[in-house]
């Protein structure tokens, strides 16, 4: 189970994921700056998809 859940850790839509469920979390934690949450939150997920090789979801090395 530990060796399956660094495995997922790795890949880049995991992180995805875990961002916008964090941002639809901190909408209901935090209302008055849903926009705030909702902006960051796809910005990052965003530069995630935009970093990460397709199939692979590593990270690119510049």
């Amino acid at each position: 189970m530990k060796q399956w859940l660094l495995d997922r850790l790795q890949e880049a839509s995991t992180w995805r994921g875990l961002i916008l469920l964090g941002s639809a979390l901190g909408i209901q934690i935090m209302p008055e700056v849903a926009t705030q949450i909702i902006s960051i939150g796809m910005a990052t997920a965003g530069a995630i998809g935009a970093l990460c090789k397709d199939g692979t979801d590593t990270p690119r090395q510049s």
